[in-house]
Formats: C-alpha cells, structure tokens, sequence
C-alpha cells in the first residue's frame, strides 16, 4: 500500500507541473472560441504557441532532469546509476521525453480527478445535460434543435449537435470511460520506474561501459582473492610446520628451534605485508569507484594527502625467491630439489612472478598433501616457452589428470575442479590460462604431477 501512495503522489507531483501548461491551452482555446476578430484571436493563438514552448524549455535543462532523478529514487525507491562524465544532448532527450511523460500522467490524474468524475456522476443521473457540458457537440436523440427559450413569443431555434446519442448510451459510455482513465493511470504508475531506470538512468552504452567496469572489478578482486589465498595460505602452512619442528626440538636443539621461531616471525611478517598491501588495493578500488554525480565537486578542504594515498606495489619476485621457497621447505623437513636452466636468468619479472606463485602454491600443498615429504620442481626454458613441473609423493595410484588451457576443448571447468581439488589449483589454472599458457595435474604412478607451461613473448625478453 505504501508502494501505490509513493506512486500516486509522483503523479499528483506531475499534475501541479502541468497546471501552467493546462492554464495555457483552456486560455487559447477559451480565446479561440470567442466570436471576437479573428486576426486578434490568431494572436493570441501565436502568443499561447510560444508561451507553451517557453514552458517546455526546463525540460532540456540538466537540472530538471537531475530533479526527475531524485524524485523517482526518493518516492519509487530506485538506484538509478549516474554516468561519471557530462550529459550529453541525447541524455537531455531522454529526460525530456520522461518530464513530458510525467507531466501528461500527473495531468491525465488531476482532470480525471476533477474534471471527469464529475461530470461522468452528473450524466450518469442526467444524461440530457451532456449538451451543455459539450458545449452543444453531443446531444441525445431527443433533442430536436429547437430550444425551449423564446424571445418575444418567438421560438429560438439553435443548431443541432453534431453527434447524436442515446440518453441509455451516455448514462454507460460516462462512466466506462473514466473506468478506462483510471486504468490508464494505473498503467502509467505501474511502469513509471521502468521509465525512470531507461530515460533517467544511463544510455545503452554508458550500461555497456558500466558492466565493462563491473567485470573488471569482479575480476581483478578475483585476482587479489587468490594473491590472498596463495600467499596467507603458504604462510600458514609454513608456519604450522616450522612450529611443529620448533616444539620437537626445543629441548634437544634449542638452537634449530630458536631458527624455526625466527621463520616463523619471518614468515608472519610477509603475510601481514602482503594483507596490508592487498587491504590497500581493495581500499584504493573502493574510493575509485565513488564517482562523482554530475556537477559534483570533491572536498577542497581536504589535502591532496588525504584524498589520494599511496599504496604499495607489489614486489617483484626473483629466481631468488624461488630458491628461497625450497630452502623454506627444506627447513620444515620437507626435501625439495629445485633446478632451474640457465636460460631462466633472463625472463622478464612479469613471468619470474607467474613462476613464482606457481611454486609456491605447488610448494603449499606438496606440504599439506604429499604422503611422503619431498617435491621436485624444474623451471626449464625450451625455445619460446617456459616448463615448470612439480612432482612430489601420492598414496592414489590410479592415473587422473586435468587440463586447462586458452583453447576452447577444455575437460573440466573451474566447478568441478574446485570439487576435485584444492582452491589454489584452480587459481593456477586461471592464472596459466590468464598468460596464455597451459595446465595439467594429476597422479601417476603414485605422484603427483603439476606441469604448467608459459609462453615467453619477444617483446617482454630482455
């Protein structure tokens, strides 16, 4: 019911804008039909012309159409989107063409209102005074054009209506059609906020550009959720483990154990570094996306400091860092034979870090799966691609293996991989397919195998 009050006042609204307009045409019309000179009545006809058109100037203007917005968000309860640029002349079209809709629907409400229901309550009781009503266009059957008033003992004769009813049809026409109004008016409620999200809201290319926007959002906090994943999930785990060793060895070998503790903070201070750098991406993300609405200034009181701060880039990881990773695992206990080619000296850092975030994840859960702990890794240049392939032991003996790659033939979709495996793999399949490479994992002959490989373009070799 609240819903059909909110409604009802946006047309009442539209009808008080379209009083002047009304006002305008009963004036014209009114002079029009005075039996004065026709030059004078010409003139007015001329000045009602332009003094309607003037009225129908705001309704171009941005700010009316920035007021229709308000409106329909406040009493229609929308979210109408706002392009962040300047409105265009199609965009002044589209909210003329809803101002004029609004205004004949609030205008259609306050005649059916006070001008129809009434008149259709009084014909239904007397339909013989729908000549007066019509100004002597309709009239019943039994009108015969000759008027009851006489001047002088003389009968005046006047003209007879143009269309002629029956006083039955009139008692029912009456009514039906301001039935027929109402329902028109109803009409006009119901889509009025399907009106104000299409001519309102933003074109159809500015709703192109905005979905082009959502699904760069989407993807790129896919892409810090799995930085995330990958890189918190590897501290953990290192960090479970070097814990389990430091409670092992605390009292035989306090020294192994006081370098496991420093691993430990070691390994919780990237985490939280990477957290805050991650926090402050999604932090700068957010206070892009507050667009300013047209006209809208931002806060000159603030300093540039405090509207635009710095965030952190990521860091650029090495063939160091790879190395590192083994001598992580080799300190947890986990025997892990890294070789990398010579060749791989020269990848550019763009690829050094897909190598590295495959490692590591390759790394993370050869700790928390393996059956036996130990993981090969061969980082392998060959020609115009890179090979990275990790194998460590598994107690399933069956051969089952998964494949992604950019083509079109791929076996098993993200779904049912995320089902069957871990999170992480999943991510390394998109992060391959991303770089234009492929993936493949599974069992063979009881290891577990995770090839990826990676195209090296000319362009980015140094």
């Amino acid at each position: 019911m609240a819903v059909l009050w909110r409604r009802l006042l946006v047309l009442l609204i539209g009808g008080v804008v379209a009083l002047p307009y009304i006002a305008v045409i009963i004036w014209v019309v009114s002079a029009w039909n005075e039996p004065v000179d026709r030059a004078a009545a010409l003139g007015v006809l001329a000045i009602g012309i332009v003094t309607f058109a003037l009225l129908c100037v705001p309704a171009f203007l941005t700010v009316i159409r920035a007021l229709e917005r308000t409106l329909a968000e406040q009493l229609l309860g929308l979210t109408i989107a706002v392009p962040a640029r300047q409105p265009t002349s199609a965009d002044r079209v589209r909210g003329a063409l809803f101002y004029f809709g609004h205004v004949f629907a609030g205008a259609l409400l306050l005649i059916t209102v006070i001008v129809l229901l009434p008149t259709a309550e009084l014909l239904a009781v007397e339909p013989s005074r729908v000549v007066e009503l019509s100004g002597g266009f309709i009239g019943t059957e039994t009108d015969l054009g000759v008027d009851a008033t006489t001047e002088n003992g003389v009968p005046a004769v006047r003209d007879a209506p143009a269309i002629l009813l029956p006083a039955d049809l009139i008692q029912i026409v009456a009514p039906f059609t301001v039935l027929l109004l109402v329902a028109v008016i109803i009409a006009e409620g119901y889509f009025l906020p399907h009106y104000a999200q299409i001519l309102l809201g933003p074109s159809a290319d500015d709703r192109a550009v905005l979905a082009g926007a959502a699904r760069v959002q989407r993807f790129r906090r896919s892409l810090l959720a799995r930085e995330v994943h990958d890189s918190i999930g590897h501290a953990l785990t290192v960090t479970t483990m070097q814990a389990t060793v430091a409670r092992r060895v605390l009292r035989s070998d306090p020294e192994l154990a006081g370098a496991a503790i420093d691993e430990i903070a070691h390994s919780g201070r990237e985490a939280v570094a990477e957290l805050d750098r991650v926090l402050g991406l999604l932090r700068a993300e957010t206070e892009e996306g507050k667009q300013p609405v047209f006209g809208e200034k931002t806060r000159q009181s603030e300093p540039v400091e405090a509207r635009t701060q710095p965030v952190e880039a990521a860091p650029r990881r090495t063939l160091r860092d790879i190395e590192r990773l083994a001598e992580e695992a080799q300190g947890v206990g986990h025997p892990t034979q890294l070789s990398i080619s010579a060749e791989a000296a020269a990848l550019p850092d763009e690829l050094v870090n897909e190598l590295h975030s495959i490692v590591r994840e390759a790394l993370t859960n050869s700790l928390r799966h393996a059956s036996t702990p130990g993981l090969t890794v061969v980082i392998a240049v060959e020609g115009k691609s890179v090979r990275v392939e990790t194998r460590n032991a598994c107690a399933q003996s069956a051969p089952i293996f998964a494949r992604r790659s950019d083509e079109s033939d791929r076996r098993d979709s993200p779904e049912e991989l995320s089902r069957r495996k871990s999170r992480g793999l999943v991510g390394i399949g998109e992060r391959v397919v991303l770089y234009g490479g492929e993936v493949s994992w599974g069992v063979d002959e009881r290891e577990w195998i995770l090839r990826t490989v990676l195209p090296v373009s000319e362009e980015s070799e140094r």
